[in-house]
């Protein structure tokens, strides 16, 4: 349901493109002057346009852009279950763990989890709210829960600590908390600011340990908790609040990530 506050706000129209996720505002800028997006039956000629919503109606090449509403969910990925809508091979998504409705509503996971890992998974419609908590320069604390083949002595924890070399680049823990050695068995939770793919079993082959089973438990405020696996919440109110927070904060110069695409829709 759309409040009074979404009907009297008004936006520039390649403002209005990137808030229904259709495209960054750059892009959807070059859509603008590229002559593929209506007002109202009108070609638009300048990014600029003032569009209010469920007033105006904007088409991108036809289709109708409209916004939809906000949605975040909660979810405790199972192991073996792909955070892609689709790899070609038929094997099960997170997607698949949701009703419909939330599907359609163009939801994409923040932060993703590989397909042996399990926890946390943040699955949001906001394309600013997926930028803005996956973008390193964010610097949004992920904290995973690590069971390793390995002893992680004081050598191995520097290592991490310090930066290990990764094929992006350099990547480096902001904190391990070591919980329990037994035998060659190292149970310990890792913190980084940023999430390359299977970054953390990456970096602890780096440094000699085998990763045998890896869970998200934290992401910047929201915690895992005693969610069942394979099952998903809404946020509470402080998990709502830290979301706000996160949007509010300033933006740095830095290069933006693809958001999730919404809100395109045949009328």
């Amino acid at each position: 349901m759309k409040s009074a506050v979404e009907e009297k706000k008004t936006y520039r129209l390649n403002q209005y493109l990137a808030r229904c996720g259709v495209a960054s505002r750059r892009k959807a800028e070059e859509l603008i002057l590229g002559g593929e997006v209506t007002v109202n039956g009108k070609l638009a000629d300048h990014p600029g346009i003032q569009v209010t919503p469920y007033e105006d109606t904007v088409r991108l090449r036809g289709k109708l852009v409209a916004l939809t509403p906000d949605i975040t969910l909660i979810m405790h990925k199972p192991k073996g279950v792909l955070c892609s809508r689709d790899d070609g091979t038929g094997r099960k998504t997170v997607f698949d763990l949701l009703p419909k409705k939330y599907v359609q509503a163009g939801v994409q996971s923040i932060g993703r989890l590989d397909f042996d890992s399990s926890g946390l998974m943040i699955l949001t419609n906001r394309g600013e709210l997926h930028q803005r908590m996956e973008h390193p320069s964010g610097r949004v604390f992920r904290v995973y829960q690590v069971k390793a083949r390995g002893i992680m002595n004081h050598e191995r924890k520097e290592g991490l600590l310090k930066g290990v070399r990764l094929r992006e680049g350099i990547a480096k823990a902001e904190r391990i908390e070591v919980e329990k050695i037994s035998s060659d068995i190292s149970r310990f939770k890792l913190t980084l600011a940023e999430g390359k793919n299977r970054e953390v079993r990456r970096m602890c082959e780096q440094v000699g340990i085998e990763v045998l089973d890896l869970k998200r438990i934290q992401y910047g405020q929201i915690f895992l908790g005693p969610l069942p696996s394979g099952k998903f919440r809404e946020p509470f109110m402080e998990e709502k609040s830290f979301f706000e927070k996160i949007l509010r904060k300033p933006k740095k110069n830095s290069s933006r990530s693809p958001k999730p695409k919404r809100g395109v829709q045949k009328r």
